[in-house]
């Protein structure tokens, strides 16, 4: 009877030995790392959008917005090498000297400037052409000069001036139009700029960027069906350009405005 005992005590040990290793053994180890199932309910994460593949500016306009080119900054002056530098400088002493002889030069003095301008004294460059414009009225080249040195200094006003007398000087030259027609554009007045645009191709612009410019101006002054017109010129021009792409959305936002008017 004492021996069944212990056989029944024994039993009862090992059970609960067996019972305690299992609930301690170590979790299998996966190689594959998984998300933690909670079976909790949680509150859902707030919505955050899906960042976009294409750049801010090939969106679509918004309700009234214009559609503005692609803005390209200024060709920048290269850096000249000693051995240029010195080249414009023997020249511009060359100039000096003349002028010691022949003061109101006006020919001498608008390439003098030339010079000035090359070596980055545009102040002095400026003072060349002034004077060149002065001696010499009627001379587009000099006018054109000044017209872009007041430009590059931010003297719009006086550029547009000296490129209205370019025009004046030249009636039938479509750049020095689509050139006028850029400055008025950049300075606002759009219902300038226009018929200076209009001109440009009526004398035979070919440039894809006069349609462009002419559209650009048409919209900011309210004559949506005539910029769509040369937007799509543009765009049949210059099919695979970055602003030809701006601008099938920006003709598709229009569209939709429409639709919804």
């Amino acid at each position: 009877m004492q021996q069944a005992v212990l056989l029944i005590g024994g039993g009862v040990v090992v059970v609960a030995l067996i019972a305690v290793i299992w609930q301690t053994r170590p979790a299998p180890v996966d190689d594959e790392a998984r998300p933690v199932v909670n079976t909790a309910p949680t509150p859902a994460p707030p919505a955050v959008a899906a960042p976009s593949t294409s750049s801010a500016q090939d969106a679509p306009p918004a309700s009234g917005e214009h559609f503005e080119p692609s803005v390209v900054p200024p060709a920048s002056q290269p850096k000249l090498e000693p051995a240029e530098i010195a080249v414009l400088e023997a020249r511009r002493a060359e100039y000096d000297q003349q002028l010691q002889t022949r003061p109101d030069d006006a020919y001498v003095l608008n390439r003098k400037g030339q010079v000035l301008e090359r070596l980055g004294r545009v102040a002095d460059a400026m003072a060349c052409f002034e004077q060149a414009v002065k001696l010499s009225p009627d001379t587009p080249s000099y006018h054109f000069n000044l017209a872009r040195v007041d430009a590059a200094s931010g003297q719009s006003d006086r550029a547009i001036t000296e490129y209205r007398e370019v025009v004046r000087l030249q009636p039938d030259d479509s750049g020095a139009r689509n050139t006028l027609a850029m400055s008025l554009q950049r300075k606002g007045d759009n219902e300038a700029a226009i018929p200076e645009f209009q001109r440009a191709l009526t004398l035979g612009a070919t440039e894809p960027a006069v349609h462009l410019g002419l559209g650009v101006s048409l919209e900011r002054v309210g004559r949506v069906p005539d910029a769509v017109h040369e937007y799509e010129r543009y765009i049949a021009m210059q099919p695979g350009s970055a602003d030809s792409e701006r601008l099938k959305l920006h003709l598709s936002a229009l569209q939709a405005r429409s639709q919804v008017k």
